[in-house]
């Protein structure tokens, strides 16, 4: 696979990196934005397809598409490529008609639950449609040739501050100042998190009771609860992180329960030496469960860690 870009995370959703990214597209003609539960991929893309003014844009919502032979039919559909239910229209052949010999930008958003129905898809679009750009948001590369991989980060710990901030005062809640540092440094830079943090605030929590729950071993995934009806997946925390826990299979789930006994970084030696775990590790920094540090250590984003914890609780659930 061609190596990972590391742009700027943005700040927020709509941030920065814009510029950068539609260069990217307009070279090499596929990307897919990967990072973890509510980092900011969905928007990103969004947000990158309202820059887009010279080109026909296309998009696609795959989240709820549960089977990967569904994806041809699912876009199809969603392009009003002209697949009525009974035509007896291929439904690939349909989009191939549409695109081919046209330019323009196909996003297509949450790929990572049919990974395989998206490959072959887009495997197909770029060989036939050259003048196609197609831009993908999976927790996981779907692994076709050409794809350019730019892994979203979580925020810093300053740009955590600003945005709960501005998300609080959203929902009517003047945060002060030291209870907003303490709470961004609990969140992690989830972007996910800071915003149902800020709704949870805006339900009459105090700051004190959210930094107590959050500073309470698994309390976070009963209070960040009150995310948007759409997407599902991000109405609450732990509906998200369970979305990558189930894309996993048995052995790198195990594995995740028992990476969340380390409180901080880690390294594949350790991995190594204490689970003989090399290809379930892989995995899980592929499936963006588990992140890369700059140094060449690694480490569970917190709400990931908390979870594995309460696998371990529960190991029925493995």
């Amino acid at each position: 696979m061609a190596p990972a870009y590391r742009f700027p995370t943005p700040r927020t959703p709509h941030g920065p990196g814009l510029g950068s990214l539609l260069e990217l597209l307009a070279e090499t003609r596929l990307v897919t934005l990967t990072g973890p539960a509510g980092v900011g991929k969905s928007h990103l893309a969004a947000r990158l397809a309202e820059t887009v003014t010279d080109l026909p844009v296309h998009h696609c919502d795959l989240s709820d598409c549960a089977d990967a032979a569904l994806v041809p039919q699912t876009v199809a559909a969603a392009l009003h490529a002209g697949t009525a239910p009974g035509s007896g229209t291929d439904p690939m052949e349909a989009v191939l008609r549409l695109l081919a010999g046209r330019r323009g930008l196909l996003v297509l958003d949450t790929c990572e639950r049919v990974r395989a129905g998206c490959a072959y898809l887009v495997g197909r679009l770029h060989d036939s449609c050259p003048g196609l750009q197609i831009l993908l948001t999976s927790r996981t590369p779907i692994g076709v040739p050409g794809e350019q991989r730019v892994p979203l980060h979580p925020l810093s710990r300053e740009h955590t501050v600003e945005l709960l901030r501005e998300k609080a005062a959203m929902q009517g809640v003047d945060l002060p100042v030291f209870w907003t540092r303490l709470l961004a440094e609990r969140l992690d830079g989830d972007p996910l998190s800071v915003l149902l943090a800020a709704r949870t605030l805006g339900r009459a929590t105090t700051p004190q009771q959210l930094y107590g729950s959050l500073c309470e071993p698994g309390a976070r995934f009963g209070v960040l609860i009150h995310g948007p009806q759409r997407p599902a997946r991000h109405r609450t925390l732990l509906r998200s992180i369970a979305w990558s826990h189930d894309l996993c299979g048995r052995a790198e789930r195990l594995l995740w329960a028992r990476l969340s006994a380390f409180t901080g970084s880690f390294t594949a030696e350790q991995v190594r030496t204490v689970f003989a775990s090399d290809e379930e590790l892989a995995a899980l920094v592929d499936a963006s469960v588990v992140l890369a540090e700059d140094d060449g250590s690694y480490r569970l984003p917190l709400a990931h860690r908390e979870y594995g914890q309460l696998l371990l609780a529960e190991p029925g659930k493995l």
